[in-house]
């Protein structure tokens, strides 16, 4: 049986995989072709023609290349050296009594299947990826997520299509109140880490730009972004947004002046979008 193991990423199983000997392409897994056993941060290969098929080539093969796309969109290449392949078989073949030139290719057998979760929870699995945790750093005064005062807060991390994901990075934290720097990191053919920029209200001057929400909460079903700011018992404001092909999009704000303890779902509206 052939599977391999893939730390810090997880395959998206629903995307097929290329895999290659000594750089020539010798199968395309199509999906139902591979499966995660165990954990999810595995592959092994179903198949047990294309097991036989990397199997009759060890004689000769040097390198092994498995192609596959992570549940973020983003492409990986595994390599693997065959050049000792035909010295594993031959040692394991006398230990079991068996005539080395025997061996087939074969689908994995008694291994339980890997636990059943949802892109969306395998897309939180993998945490915030480490070249945007610098970028962040860098870019923003926002206190390092671990400090003393920000580790009891997690990130919000959210599927917004195929390739593009949705980052909510804690950024400062006061009276139990967090403020949040989102990035949209995307891995399609336009990649790249994009800052999210929206527009709240203030009471005191209007309308404002801001790269920062507080107390934000993503619904991957819905793709709708919320952000409530408490002043008091019951009074605040609340943004929310629905993501639309590449940003954002606003779709309503509530205002509440008067601390009357209402959920902020019933605050007052004071913008509210026209489009369905």
């Amino acid at each position: 049986a052939v599977g391999l193991a893939t730390p810090g990423a997880i395959a998206d199983r629903d995307r097929p995989m290329t895999l290659r000997v000594d750089g020539r392409r010798i199968a395309d897994l199509e999906p139902g072709t591979y499966k995660a056993f165990e954990k999810n941060e595995t592959v092994w290969i179903t198949d047990a023609k294309i097991a036989e098929a990397i199997l009759a080539a060890r004689a000769t093969a040097k390198t092994l290349r498995v192609e596959y796309i992570d549940v973020i969109g983003a492409p990986h290449d595994a390599d693997f050296d065959l050049s000792a392949l035909p010295k594993v078989i031959a040692w394991t073949a006398e230990r079991l009594g068996r005539p080395a030139d025997e061996a087939v290719g074969a689908a994995p057998k008694g291994l339980l299947a890997a636990p059943e979760v949802s892109r969306a929870e395998l897309v939180a699995k993998l945490g915030i990826p480490p070249r945007l945790m610098q970028r962040h750093m860098t870019a923003s005064d926002c206190e390092a997520p671990n400090s003393p005062l920000l580790r009891a807060f997690k990130p919000v991390i959210g599927v917004l299509s195929s390739t593009a994901t949705l980052y909510a990075i804690p950024c400062t934290a006061s009276a139990g109140s967090v403020s949040f720097r989102l990035w949209v990191l995307e891995n399609g053919e336009i990649g790249g880490l994009t800052p999210q920029y929206f527009a709240t209200f203030d009471p005191a001057y209007g309308w404002r730009g801001t790269d920062l929400l507080h107390d934000v909460a993503y619904d991957d079903k819905t793709q709708r972004l919320t952000s409530t700011v408490r002043t008091g018992a019951g009074c605040g404001t609340r943004g929310v947004w629905r993501w639309k092909k590449w940003t954002f999009e606003m779709l309503e704000t509530r205002l509440a002046t008067a601390c009357e303890g209402k959920d902020p779902s019933q605050w007052p509206v004071i913008w509210q979008s026209t489009q369905p």
